[in-house]
């Protein structure tokens, strides 16, 4: 009887451990998935509400921290890819995006890389290449796997039509404790007299040759069977987009002798995240262009309809952001801007099964990430101005903005 008392003691003891064990686990992964989550909304948001001028719009992401001290550097590889392209690699710059010191489960401070079409760089204003991020342009040059191999986000893709399949803008991974790499390298992450100063702040030039800022000691390497992928290197380019097969694979993925090759977590800010934010943004520049202005809107559309692009008169006010000549962010933007000035009675905006949101509007911005577009049948617009304008069903693929002025 004592003997099975004792039994039924060490049982439930070694099940209260097991359940400890499985809760731990299961905490440091709610805390990995919310840092990667912060991250993410960070970086949407960086691109699509950070200051922009006449030169310079929306759409651009911080380059990495380099040296592990919280800050985005100022430059990180050229413009199509070709060089720099282990700058696009580097630690989450917290302080550039305005976030606590975010950690994962392992306490371990998060990775990001950066698509070649969306680093910000401080000479954008002199090539309009970089200062061109409108719809057509913009599309992220990052594979991402998913654990079994197959590519979820396509970097080879140019096809805008495609876009929202297409390569990432950028990821943020989260590394994990670390691991002997498949290749045999043991992660080390110390950080040794010489190597950081007393912040912790990488030293050598380039940061990466210490162990502290070396992606060798955080990210990890997938097995034949899932590519090869290795999450410590990858390619980006603009003009070469055969080459960027190789990007980045999320985990847990199994090693083949048991245990993880993998344990990185990845969070994807892609294309359809990034887009509606961005064409919310520069619908409300331009309508803070128009407020005050009543010149008609440059024909585009049905002869005689006052529904078109956004005429240039309406563009000279001195908060106006938005500039009719090069060098300027909107000279690529135009195609995608309509603007429809509100009848005698107002502008009337319905859902897309025709019921009132709003009424009496004096005009409405709408962006789209197809140029040209002309609403089909979502209007209803005269010589004298709009009656009306619908919104477009919601779709992954499909990508709008609209701002009114009462």
């Amino acid at each position: 009887m004592l003997f099975a008392l004792l039994l039924a003691a060490v049982l439930v003891s070694l099940a209260a451990v097991g359940r400890g064990v499985l809760s731990g686990a299961a905490e440091r992964e709610r805390i990995t998935e919310r840092a990667l989550a912060q991250a993410r909304e960070a970086l949407v948001a960086y691109a699509a509400e950070r200051p922009i001028d006449g030169i310079v719009g929306p759409g651009y992401l911080p380059c990495p921290d380099a040296d592990d001290d919280g800050w985005a550097e100022s430059t990180c590889g050229s413009l199509s890819g070709h060089l720099g392209q282990a700058e696009r690699l580097g630690r989450l710059p917290w302080k550039t995006l305005g976030l606590p010191d975010l950690r994962d489960g392992a306490g371990e401070r998060l990775w990001y890389a950066v698509s070649t079409r969306h680093k910000g760089l401080l000479n954008c204003a002199a090539s309009r290449e970089c200062r061109d991020m409108s719809p057509g342009s913009a599309l992220g040059t990052i594979t991402v796997r998913g654990a079994d191999g197959r590519a979820i986000q396509d970097g080879t893709i140019a096809d805008a039509r495609l876009a929202s399949t297409g390569g990432a803008a950028a990821v943020v991974i989260a590394p994990g404790a670390p691991l002997v790499r498949l290749d045999g390298h043991a992660q080390s992450r110390s950080c040794t007299a010489g190597e950081c100063d007393p912040a912790g702040r990488c030293l050598p030039d380039p940061p990466r040759r210490a162990a502290r800022c070396d992606p060798l000691n955080y990210l990890d390497v997938a097995p034949a069977r899932a590519g090869r992928e290795d999450n410590a290197a990858f390619t980006d380019r603009t003009d070469a987009r055969g080459a960027n097969v190789d990007g980045f694979i999320q985990g847990p993925v199994a090693a083949p002798e048991g245990g993880l090759a993998v344990n990185d977590r990845i969070a994807v800010v892609g294309y359809a995240d990034l887009m509606p934010r961005v064409l919310a943004r520069v619908a409300h520049e331009l309508a803070n262009c128009l407020r005050g202005h009543a010149a008609p809107p440059v024909p585009a559309c049905a002869p005689g309809e006052a529904l078109g692009h956004v005429p240039d008169e309406a563009l000279d006010g001195g908060t106006c952001n938005a500039k009719p000549a090069d060098p300027s962010w909107w000279t690529a933007w135009r195609p995608y801007v309509l603007y429809a000035p509100g009848a005698t009675g107002g502008l009337e905006v319905t859902d897309e099964q025709g019921r009132r949101i709003l009424a009496g509007r004096r005009f409405a911005v709408l962006a789209s990430a197809l140029a040209g577009e002309c609403l089909e049948a979502r209007h209803a617009c005269d010589a004298t101005g709009c009656t009306r304008v619908a919104l477009a069903p919601r779709s992954r693929d499909r990508h709008e903005a609209l701002v009114t002025s009462p």
